[in-house]
């Protein structure tokens, strides 16, 4: 119960941000409680560590929609521990840096925590979840709530269309991953993942299987950012720095690599899973590394070149998989060195790259800009960030003495040695290869050049936004931080490797502590290998192109101009333009319209079904007695609603329409049915007091004459519609075939413990439909509430 317990305490602090949005002078407080959350996530996971090195893992299960295997299953092993500390760890430092990003007096900044803690309870939701549908649930939360964070400064129109890009793509991936699990379901008849995973080898034989791994891949691509779904990622860096350092780098993209090695076991079992993931990496690992010299923006280049580093660990992802093929031969230590490799570079990439966004971040907020144009000669004014921003795009270059070189190096060992794995022959291995070893020297090419263009050459304060620049000591902390583990990991490596990788590895293998006889041993020094001379080649290749080639004016006219992000924008606009002319010709402001639309479509389905399965027979209809009241009260709603075809007098109409609504309430007397007789008394009143009091503020414009033609096709729709809702009380009275729920009804006391069966119908058989019944009323409310209260950014009230 302790991980429902951090999920809780979670959702307190989040309650306790709100709070401070009572008055403005609390706000400045809400980012020190938003820390309360990351800072008690990782004290919880840091003590559950040794018991999940030492296998045992905690687990909680907790019953909700038991029939459909929905359940609120919690499971903190290996690989959902590794994944919670990067969040919380990174969470903390982040949270830290947001409050001396924002400010005060500028910003909204209870709104910003509550959007930030939002997204960190989303994503440990993810890594701890151990039932699909629940995943599910959070990673669309993190749709939702990274949306919202990309969209803080709303009035930017980057920030809006950022936000909406971002949020299509994710939520097109997330519903596309939904369609998997429903496929997993049919195929397993459970949800949940220990349980899916355990049956990997049945699973592999049935029909499905490759559709629910290629529904699993859109889910992952999008979310990870992978070729060619990876244009929301760029322009997501609308928004605020902290929030690209979080989600964009260390957080959020790692969730579809997190979700792949989650189902290695049964994913694995595909080659074309394996070549799919594998290719797929790649090809985004070289364009990412390439389009990130196109870019002038810092937060662009970081943007691309995550893009690329996501790609590389994919390709990692990708090949490894085929482990699940081969879990005890020759092979093996193989699939389980490059598992381990994706692993390990995942944590590193996570440490580098949220420094570097936190350095450009404080360039951006002294400054007032990221353009490499205009930052020349950077060192001078940012020291600490020189070396800060330094080191960690060298380790993401692969340099030695650095945490990334060890990653990379044991990258580029599995590219060689995959020769020696049965998916892959001397051809695919020296395609594989070249492609890891050019998109490797491209992005030592634009680390080396970001930091030569930004640090380097001659300081001209004139390009420059802001005239009063210096560097903050309290704002550098975090990523002074983040640069001291760089190198400690490469010192000792073997100690993270013990108490995070390794038990996460038995985790994505899916064989437990058995991996860990196939499990490399880190060493800073391999030996005069084929590796070390592709790093070196690397290097040397890398300083040439970023020290003699000008790629400002490379990237210049028709080679800049190539861009998916904008084919995109394009297509996004004009869809736009054909949507909103579409609903013009659908949405003509009449009421009538809207009715006769949405009826005649009902119709239409009700008419397709009994072609489907018959016409219901009439003459099996069960008449219940009635008498001389009923006789009478049906001649009057007959006239009454004759008369109201031909009455061209709205409050005439509204009266005689409320005369037929206590009819009907002497119906429901007759019927011996008291309780709904009350009911459609109050409603008929209050709706028909309404609506005399509505049009009584209306201005009194006289009706046009009847149109004959218009008039018949409304008597038509009525007549048909009536018909069809006779029809359904006919198929309702000759479903025998269906069970009844009333014996849940008589029942009622010993199921419910309610006395009252009205009472019992709408809390406990009907919840869910009283529950978004109740929801529905509070959107609308809140709909009309904001109608009438809407001013446009202009501050103007459009009511006037």
């Amino acid at each position: 119960m302790t991980l429902v317990y951090l999920l809780g305490a979670i959702v307190l602090v989040m309650l306790a941000i709100a709070i401070t949005m009572v008055k403005k002078q609390w706000s400045k407080y809400a980012g020190y409680i938003a820390m309360i959350g990351p800072i008690l996530a990782s004290v919880y996971f840091i003590l559950q560590l040794p018991k999940v090195i030492a296998g045992h893992y905690l687990t909680v299960k907790l019953p909700w929609m038991a029939s459909l295997d929905i359940n609120l299953d919690l499971r903190l092993d290996g690989l959902s521990i590794m994944f919670a500390l990067i969040i919380s760890l990174i969470g903390i430092a982040v949270f830290y840096y947001a409050t001396q990003y924002l400010s005060v007096s500028t910003d909204d900044l209870p709104r910003f925590f509550i959007y930030l803690t939002l997204f960190m309870f989303s994503m440990l939701g993810i890594v701890l979840a151990n039932n699909t549908i629940l995943m599910y649930v959070f990673w669309e939360l993190t749709s939702v709530s990274s949306f919202l964070l990309i969209s803080y400064w709303y009035d930017n129109g980057d920030s809006q269309f950022g936000a909406i890009q971002s949020f299509m793509i994710t939520v097109f991936g997330g519903l596309a991953l939904l369609v998997g699990f429903i496929m997993l379901y049919i195929m397993t008849g459970t949800n949940t993942i220990t349980e899916i995973l355990s049956r990997a080898d049945d699973i592999q034989d049935q029909p499905l299987f490759i559709p629910m791994i290629i529904m699993f891949l859109l889910g992952a691509f999008t979310k990870s950012a992978q070729f060619p779904f990876h244009t929301w990622l760029p322009k997501a860096m609308a928004a605020p720095t902290p929030v690209s350092a979080y989600l964009h780098s260390a957080t959020m993209v790692k969730a579809g690599i997190f979700l792949l090695f989650r189902f290695t076991p049964l994913l694995g079992l595909s080659n074309f899973y394996i070549y799919t993931v594998t290719f797929v990496g790649l090809c985004t690992m070289l364009f990412g590394s390439i389009t990130a010299l196109r870019n002038y923006d810092l937060k662009g280049i970081l943007a691309y070149s995550t893009i690329s580093q996501l790609g590389m660990i994919m390709t990692m992802v990708g090949l490894g998989s085929g482990f699940a093929q081969h879990t005890n031969d020759a092979s093996s230590s193989i699939y389980v060195l490059i598992l381990f490799a994706g692993l390990f570079h995942l944590m590193n990439h996570a440490i580098f790259k949220c420094a570097l966004f936190m350095g450009v971040g404080i360039l951006d907020h002294e400054t007032g800009s990221r353009d490499i144009r205009k930052l020349n000669g950077m060192r001078y004014l940012f020291p600490k960030m020189n070396i800060v921003m330094s080191i960690a795009a060298l380790s993401m270059a692969g340099v030695p003495f650095l945490n990334g070189f060890l990653s990379k190096e044991m990258f580029l060992d599995g590219l060689v040695k995959s020769i020696n794995l049965e998916q892959f022959d001397l051809t695919l291995t020296i395609i594989i290869v070249a492609i890891g070893v050019i998109a490797s020297i491209f992005t030592f090419t634009y680390a080396i050049y970001m930091l030569k263009e930004t640090f380097w050459g001659k300081f001209d304060k004139t390009k420059l936004p802001r005239k009063n620049i210096h560097e903050p000591w309290l704002f550098s902390i975090p990523s002074i931080i983040l640069i001291v583990l760089i190198p400690i990991i490469f010192v000792i490596p073997n100690l993270f490797s013990s108490s995070l990788i390794k038990p996460a590895l038995r985790n994505v293998t899916g064989i437990g502590k058995q991996v860990d006889q196939f499990a490399p041993h880190i060493s800073q020094w391999h030996g005069f290998n084929l590796p070390l001379i592709f790093t070196l080649l690397i290097i040397v290749v890398g300083l040439f192109l970023a020290c003699t080639i000008d790629w400002k004016t490379i990237v210049t006219g028709k080679i800049r101009s190539i861009s998916l992000s904008k084919g995109y924008e394009k297509v996004y606009r004009h869809f736009e333009i054909y949507s909103t002319q579409s609903i013009k010709r659908l949405m003509q402001d009449r009421l009538n319209q809207y009715i006769i639309a949405t009826l005649v479509v009902f119709m239409m389905v009700i008419m397709y079904g009994y072609i489907r399965i018959g016409f219901p027979k009439v003459h099996q209809l069960h008449v219940s007695q009635f008498g001389p009241l009923e006789i009478i009260l049906a001649i009057v709603t007959v006239v009454i609603g004759i008369s109201l075809v031909f009455i061209r007098q709205r409050l005439t109409m509204v009266i005689l329409n409320g005369i037929i609504g206590f009819v009907v309430t002497l119906f429901f007397i007759a019927m011996k049915a008291p309780d709904l007789a009350l009911t459609q008394l109050v409603v008929e009143t209050i709706t028909t007091i309404l609506f005399i009091v509505g049009f009584s503020r209306l201005p009194n414009v006289p009706r046009s004459k009847a149109n004959i033609k218009k008039e018949s096709i409304k008597i038509g729709v009525a007549l048909v519609m009536a018909i069809s809702v006779v029809s359904l009380i006919f198929v309702a009275q000759q479903a025998d075939g269906m069970a009844s729920i009333s014996t849940f009804y008589q029942q009622a006391y010993e199921l419910t413990g309610g006395k009252n069966i009205v009472n019992a119908i709408l809390g406990d058989f009907r919840a869910l439909d009283t529950l978004f019944e109740g929801l529905v009323l509070i959107i609308a409310g809140l709909g009309i509430y904001t109608l009438l209260n809407y001013k446009d950014r202009r501050g103007q009230d459009e009511r006037e």
